[in-house]
């Protein structure tokens, strides 16, 4: 696959990757989770379904309530990026 005259940086740092040169692809991915557990609630599901809604309509976007249950982040990574990358979210880990 020729990349022709498009430039690639890395999207960290900004260096120039060469063409041919080698590159990484970061990718992160959240999504949101369930232990399967129903809160317990003297609510109905009509007045649950109100709420829901209510809070779709208070000005979020598609997007951001898109966000709330799946987000992907791509990164374009030099060598030297790639591994500050993999070591952040290492880090996050406590426990």
């Amino acid at each position: 696959m020729e990349r022709g005259c498009k430039r690639l940086n890395c999207q960290t740092c900004g260096i120039e990757i060469p063409a041919g040169g080698i590159f990484y692809i970061g990718r992160a991915e959240i999504i949101s989770g369930s232990d399967g557990i129903l809160p317990d609630t003297d609510e109905s599901a009509d007045r649950m379904i109100a709420k829901a809604l209510h809070e779709i309509n208070k000005g979020k976007c598609e997007q951001e309530l898109m966000n709330e249950v799946h987000q992907e982040i791509k990164l374009i990574l030099c060598g030297r990026c790639r591994l500050i990358f993999r070591d952040r979210i290492l880090d996050m880990i406590k426990y």
